[in-house]
């Protein structure tokens, strides 16, 4: 068993727990408790398939499949939104905001708004769907696993930070308590219309703070830099026109923004004591079996 493969089970069982314990008035409560529960079906089909089948391609999907199980972990937060709390807190973030910002951000970049500038901030906004597969499978299929399991590992705790604090803070974003100040419609072609539709279909609401998008966008850049510079190269353009996307195209506010970038800065740290502790836990069970060869894994540092 991998270290992501435990923290997907862990972080199951806490929702699990945490759902039981705090969710009782959830609408959803059932369907959210057997989500959880198929998704430690799927991670220890994963698990098992990897133990059995020594087949390359097998072992790549094997491995990165958290990075599936981030769609669902996401969708079924949109349901623990309220879990905590009935309300949003969106007039703490503009609170917060309106001492920095005279006008808000969001309304402000209207003026900027042309369709191709548009165009390209939605395709910089959605194409961080594609760039998770992008970065590990890269650094994997390059042959540095070890790497591509780091950035695996730093995602997934990343995204299991962001998905706990928005039932911890609720935030609708300004797409919905702004809405009625804007006066000039988002117009752009194709990228504007696929995030429109991700918009009404998969966009949570009240999961702003921290956004996601940013946090995770953080782990790829800090980490494609310390891995892979051509790699880097290539996100870093898209993953910084991204952390502007989100406020220019209405889905997060600036602190919301900040926060992310914390959260993954956070994500990256705390993986490596996690590291060192597998580690650990590993080493002690080797030495429990007779004759079982030390791993030659490696910690990143």
């Amino acid at each position: 068993m991998k270290i992501t493969d435990a923290l997907c089970l862990a972080y199951c069982v806490l929702q699990l727990f945490y759902v039981l314990i705090f969710g009782m008035a959830l609408e959803y409560r059932s369907k959210i408790l057997l989500i959880y529960l198929g998704c430690m079906v799927f991670s220890i089909a994963c698990i098992l398939i990897r133990r059995q089948i020594s087949n390359p391609v097998v072992v790549f999907f094997t491995t990165l499949y958290p990075i599936i199980l981030f769609i669902p972990f996401y969708e079924v937060s949109g349901y623990q939104i309220h879990t905590l709390f009935p309300q949003f807190f969106d007039s703490y973030v503009l609170a917060i905001e309106s001492l920095v910002f005279p006008v808000h951000p969001t309304i402000w970049l209207q003026k900027f708004f042309q369709p191709f500038v548009v165009e390209w901030m939605m395709f910089c906004y959605t194409a961080y769907l594609f760039l998770l597969p992008i970065t590990t499978g890269w650094l994997y299929v390059t042959g540095r696993k070890t790497e591509s399991e780091h950035l695996l590992l730093s995602l997934s705790i990343t995204f299991f930070i962001c998905y706990l604090l928005f039932s911890f803070f609720p935030v609708e974003g300004p797409r919905f308590t702004l809405a009625a100040q804007y006066s000039v419609p988002l117009k752009g072609y194709f990228f504007r219309a696929l995030a429109e539709q991700l918009e009404a279909t998969a966009m949570l609401h009240g999961g702003a703070f921290p956004s996601a998008h940013c946090a995770a966008a953080t782990v790829m850049l800090l980490l494609s830099y310390k891995y892979d510079r051509r790699l880097f190269a290539w996100v870093a353009p898209i993953i910084i026109t991204l952390y502007i996307s989100t406020v220019y195209g209405r889905f997060h506010y600036p602190l919301d923004v900040a926060a992310g970038i914390l959260v993954g800065i956070v994500g990256i740290r705390l993986s490596y004591p996690l590291l060192l502790i597998w580690e650990r836990i590993l080493g002690s069970a080797r030495q429990k079996i007779p004759g079982r060869l030390k791993s030659d894994s490696r910690v990143p540092s």
